[in-house]
Order: C-alpha cells, then sequence, then structure tokens
C-alpha cells in the first residue's frame, strides 16, 4: 500500500545525529500516511543495532560497503511507496511543519518537480548549498579563482550559489542541495534517479539538471526551515572533502558539456593541484613548530646580543656559527627525544624542560671552553626569551584551538542550558560528572518565566524570547536545548535570531546520551571507574605536589600579607590564615573540600584551600557529583593542573 510521503535517509556514522533527525520526522510527518527508509552505508557506530532497537518502525536497508550517496538514495527510493519524497541528510532536523508545508508548496506547485525549504547552518545562517546554479563554464570560472566569494551580491558573479537573490523570498533555481530534496515520486522515475557516477557530491545538481531537462521547474522556498550540520559523515571518514567536490564538478562537466572542453581540462588541473596542496598541507602542519622554533631560537640570539653591545655581529666571526646556528640544532635534538616534534608536538611542560635543557648546555659550554666566554650573558638573556617563547606560543595555539571543539576542564566553553524540566535537570549532572566535556554552565534559560531563581544552584538568567540578547551580552559560546518542552520550531526560531557563526548550537536527544553540535557529538553516558591508577597516588606526583605547596605558600605569606592589611575582601583574608597549615602539611594548596565525608585522604587527597568543587561552592552539588569531580582530579592531578585550578580561583576571587 503505497504513502503520501516517504522520507530516505542515507547514513554513515552518524548516531547521534540521526536519532536526533527521526525525533523531529517522526514530529512533522503526524497525521501523515508516511515511512522512513534508512540505507545505511555499513557505519561502524553501531547504528544499526541502534535503530533496530529504538526505531523498529523504521525500514533499515544494510549496505555491506559503502556505495556512495546517490546509489544508496536510489535502494532507498526503490524500497518505498510514497507519492512524495524527502531525500534528507542524517545530520539535519526538521521543524513540527516543515514536511507539512513542503507537500503543500509542491500541490499547489504541480510544476515542482522537485524543491527545497530554508535550510540553516547550526549557527543560524543560510546554508549557501541549499540553492546553486549549474556549473556553467562562467560559474565554474567564478568559483575556482574565488570571484564568487568575492562580489556575492552580484549577478554577474554569484550565479553558483545565487547569493544575490533575496533568501527570504521563492525563487525558482537551476539546483538545491541534496541534504533536503523534496521531489515527486513521478519526477524521480521519470529522470531515473540519482546518476551512480557519482560517489559523493555533484549527484544533487545532476539530478536537478535532468529534472529542468524534463520540462520541470526547481524552487527555492523559505516558508518553512531545517537545520544541516553540515559535513558530519564525511568528517568521519578519510573522505577528501575538496577533491571529491573537485572530482564530482568534473564528471558534471564532462556529462554535459564534453570532455575535451578547456573547463573540463581546468578542472583536471585544479583536482591535481588541489591533491598536491593537501600533500602540502599535511607535511607542513606537522613541521611548521620545526621552522618556527628555529626562527624564534636564532631571533633571541640576535636579542641576547643586541641587548648586550647594542649591535648585531659583534661577536667574533669564529663564534657566529655556534652563537647562531648552533643552539636552535641543539634544542631540536634535544626536542625530538622528548617528543616535541611528535605527540608532545604542543606540550608546554616538554617545551620548557627542552629550552631549559639547552640553555643548561651552552651555559656550561662558555665555561669549559674560554673562548666563548664572550657569550655568557648573551646566552643567558636570549635563554630567558627563549623559555618565554616557545612553551608560551604552545599554550597559545592550545587554547586558541581549543575554542568550541576541545575539552578543557578548567576554563571550559561558556554554555548555557536551555530549560528547567527533569531533563534539564539530568543533562546539568551529567555535564557536571563529566568535567572534561569542557561546558562551563554559566546559566539556566527558562522556557517562559519563572519565579525560580535558580537550578541546581545555577541561576536562570533569562527566558527563551531573551536568547539572542543573552548570548550577546554574555559571550556565550554554547548554547544547548535539553528541554522536552521546546519545539523544533522554537528551537530554529531561536538558532535563527542569534546568527552569530561563533555560537555552538547544540540538541539533545531524548535518550539523553549525546549532545550534538555542529563540530562534534559529545558522550553523556556514565563511565565506570574500576581499578583506577590515580595520578594523584604516584609517589612522583606526590613529591611534586608537596614542593609546590611549600613553595607557593611561602610565596603566598609574603605577597598576600600586603592585601590582607588593605583589601576589605575577607576571601583574602580566608586564604591567608589558610597558609600557615599548608606550610606544615595538614592541608595543601588545591584539595578536596569539606563538603566530602572525613575519612577520604586516602583516596582523594588532603583537604584543599581551592579545587574543583570548591570552584562550584555556588552550585548545588549533589554526593554523587561531588564524587564526580573528585575522580576527575584524583585521575588526572598534575602539577599543571593545579596551576589552572588556582588561576581560575583567582579569577573568581576578584573578577
Amino acid at each position: 500500500m503505497s504513502k503520501k510521503v516517504s522520507v530516505v535517509i542515507v547514513s554513515f556514522n552518524v548516531r547521534g545525529f540521526l536519532e536526533n533527525l527521526i525525533a523531529s520526522l517522526n514530529r512533522s510527518l503526524e497525521g501523515l500516511d508516511s515511512e522512513i527508509v534508512v540505507v545505511d552505508n555499513t557505519s561502524d557506530d553501531d547504528t544499526v543495532e541502534y535503530l533496530k532497537k529504538n526505531f523498529p518502525s523504521v525500514r533499515l536497508i544494510e549496505n555491506r560497503v559503502n556505495v556512495g550517496f546517490g546509489r544508496a538514495n536510489n535502494q532507498g527510493v526503490k524500497a518505498s511507496t510514497g507519492e512524495y519524497l524527502l531525500l534528507i541528510n542524517p545530520d539535519a532536523i526538521v521543524t513540527e511543519s516543515t514536511i507539512k508545508e513542503m507537500l503543500a508548496f509542491s500541490e499547489s506547485h504541480p510544476e515542482a518537480g522537485a524543491s527545497s525549504c530554508k535550510v540553516l547552518n547550526a549557527d543560524g545562517t543560510l546554508q549557501k548549498t541549499c540553492r546553486r546554479g549549474f556549473p556553467t563554464p562562467w560559474v565554474a570560472f567564478t568559483k575556482l579563482f574565488g570571484l564568487s566569494t568575492l562580489f556575492p551580491k552580484t549577478k554577474l558573479f554569484g550565479r553558483y550559489n545565487l547569493t544575490y537573490l533575496n533568501p527570504e523570498e521563492d525563487h525558482e533555481v537551476d539546483a538545491i542541495g541534496g541534504s533536503f530534496m523534496f521531489i515527486p515520486r513521478r519526477v524521480f522515475d521519470e529522470v531515473g534517479g540519482f546518476d551512480e557516477d557519482y560517489f559523493m557530491y555533484g549527484e544533487d545538481i545532476d539530478l536537478c539538471y535532468k529534472i529542468k531537462r524534463a520540462g520541470h521547474k526547481v524552487y527555492y522556498t523559505p516558508r518553512t526551515t531545517a537545520i544541516h550540520f553540515k559535513g558530519e559523515s564525511t568528517r568521519r571518514s578519510s573522505i577528501n572533502q575538496t577533491y571529491e567536490f573537485y572530482k564530482a564538478m568534473s564528471v558534471f562537466v564532462e556529462k554535459r558539456y564534453g570532455v575535451n572542453t578547456f573547463l573540463s581540462r581546468a578542472l583536471h588541473a585544479a583536482i591535481i593541484a588541489n591533491r598536491q596542496a593537501r600533500r602540502l598541507f599535511l607535511w607542513l602542519e606537522k613541521v611548521w613548530p620545526v621552522f618556527v622554533d628555529f626562527a624564534v631560537i636564532v631571533g633571541a640570539m640576535f636579542l641576547g646580543e643586541y641587548l648586550k653591545s647594542g649591535r648585531v655581529y659583534s661577536i667574533p666571526s669564529y663564534g657566529r656559527p655556534y652563537f647562531y646556528i648552533a643552539p636552535a640544532i641543539v634544542f631540536m635534538f634535544i626536542g625530538v627525544f622528548f617528543g616535541v616534534y611528535g605527540k608532545n608536538k604542543f606540550s608546554f611542560r616538554m617545551s620548557s624542560l627542552t629550552g631549559f635543557l639547552t640553555f643548561l648546555f651552552f651555559s656550561s659550554l662558555t665555561y669549559f671552553f674560554k673562548d666563548f666566554a664572550f657569550s655568557r650573558l648573551m646566552v643567558l638573556t636570549a635563554s630567558g626569551f627563549m623559555m618565554l617563547v616557545l612553551p608560551g606560543y604552545r599554550l597559545f595555539y592550545q587554547l586558541r584551538t581549543s575554542v568550541g571543539t576541545a575539552r578543557h576542564p578548567l576554563f571550559g566553553r561558556k554554555t548555557l542550558v536551555v530549560g528547567v524540566d527533569q531533563r534539564a535537570v539530568e543533562l546539568i549532572k551529567k555535564i557536571r560528572g563529566k568535567v572534561s566535556m569542557g561546558y562551563d554552565i554559566v546559566g539556566v534559560v527558562s522556557e517562559e518565566a519563572t519565579s525560580e531563581p535558580r537550578l541546581l544552584g545555577i541561576r536562570i538568567v533569562g527566558t527563551l524570547a531573551e536568547l539572542p540578547k543573552l548570548v550577546r551580552d554574555r559571550k556565550i559560546d554554547d548554547v544547548v536545548f535539553a528541554s522536552g518542552r521546546v519545539s523544533y520550531s522554537q528551537v530554529l526560531e531561536a538558532v535563527a535570531s542569534v546568527k552569530d557563526p561563533s555560537v555552538n548550537f547544540k540538541l539533545v536527544p531524548d535518550t539523553m546520551d549525546v549532545i550534538i553540535g555542529k563540530t562534534y557529538v559529545d558522550g553523556l553516558a556514565d563511565i565506570p571507574f574500576v581499578d583506577i591508577d590515580y595520578n594523584l597516588h604516584r609517589l612522583r606526583n606526590l613529591i611534586v605536589k608537596r614542593s609546590f605547596d611549600l613553595f607557593f605558600s611561602m610565596l603566598g605569606l609574603v605577597f598576600l600579607w600586603p592585601l590582607t592589611m588593605f583589601s576589605k575582601d575577607s576571601a583574602v583574608k580566608r586564604v591567608y590564615r589558610k597558609l600557615p597549615k599548608v606550610l606544615s602539611g595538614e592541608l595543601s594548596i588545591v584539595g578536596r573540600s569539606e563538603y566530602y565525608p572525613q575519612g577520604s585522604e586516602d583516596l582523594f587527597g588532603k583537604l584543599g584551600v581551592t579545587g574543583v568543587v570548591q570552584l562550584n561552592r555556588g552550585q548545588s552539588l549533589s554526593p554523587e557529583e561531588v564524587e564526580k569531580l573528585y575522580i576527575y582530579y584524583a585521575r588526572n592531578q598534575t602539577i599543571w593542573l593545579d596551576i589552572e585550578i588556582i588561576a581560575k580561583s583567582f579569577l573568581q576571587m576578584f573578577g
């Protein structure tokens, strides 16, 4: 028996996204005679088993190999019965009205052979590929040479993504993106479906070309909206997306304009250039710290010489190779031994150790070889600069690249959680239990006005209607929609209203085991800790931690004393009064809180002046959440983590 609408999804390693899409489709398909068909291209993330268990009504086709996007869609369409087809990517979501709106649009436009809605990126901006022009020789030229990017609003140069068209109006277009295609079955069958010569990319343009050639029209309409978390399937594979894009464009041009045309030859040249450029980029990505270190060290030696003598090349000519070049070579030799150009490429600690050993080596040489005694002060000055810059730029790089993607444990991304229902409560508890995810929850956004000031100790900062202002004023990095009372339409409206590419909007499926966003999927499942070898218990860590406590407490007794005399901040005085106990060994600078029951010192260490729990004292932590924070600290304790905790404590004290 035929259906009114069949939804066909091609899946590859996007289980968390697929779950959320199906949940949104089920709401959007309510009241329609419909079906959902998933074609899985041999995922290795348990997608198949998960669908069978949680969505038994979904028709599932399991491929043993990845047959590509077009062929898999053809399989799904062949297995379906719907009068209308929605071909949609698994890393997308739709609103409650999306499918009904598209069905109404298609039925009111019988000439429509394919149509797409307004597709948004996860940051609320329009996804340019949802409406496109055919890659004619001129359009391809403007794309390949960047003219479409430089002049997007002009019809002459903006035809590739039709960026000159108003996105808030209906338009007849050349082509629509494969992430969302609403097509009458009769049209799909008439043109023979997707051309299976394409593996990925290009098949959507080719299908639209065939539809228009058959006398039908292709439409873009903003009457309804979807979100597409672009590129998740390819991100989880070894596929070179840029190479496949140019390859697909080349196939299209050869099929439609001929093999021996100038454009065809230019595209083949672009493919070769892209492949070589990618190899060069991957090589530079591995070795660029070598060049930076060499330049920094040589520059440091010149600086040391200039500060001592007021000019460069002042040293004897016989010493110049030794003074200018040898330190860089020795640093790199020692660095290779400590993995500074391998697994520890961006390690602050290993680069600092390498720099220190390099300084010791050259300092000793100036004493053993009197001919080089002229360089002692220069080496000392240059080494100070080198010890500051080499580890410093690595730390800066780590912090810079961690924004939005990294799991930084303490200086986490500023996060708003949307929802005050039980789902939101469970989400906050799970996030607190997984410190390494890097979410710093700074506020809760309620679905509507509420008299409650806090949720689990976290301040309720506003309502969903105020989200754009909250994000802007508080410089938010992540917004996580947790509430089951917020519709998909409200989610998309909120995302569209913010339109800030720096903000990550994320969704939590009904199973509450992942958070999905535009850059990755965070797992939320609880992890049992069994037979863990805690860093905190290792003899080396204990010795370093005690030495650090002695040094820092003596430093604090000297430098905090003036603040206790002139500052009215009682927090400073409370810290100062605890430092003698740190010096005596009764307390540690970083340790557990008095909140935790007595008798836990053997497991989680001494009481501390500050610590991971103390940093969250303003929140209503349950005993289980406190224990998870302690477990995290015990497992990951290093002197660098202690320094991070101290730094954030000072920010809280004086911020």
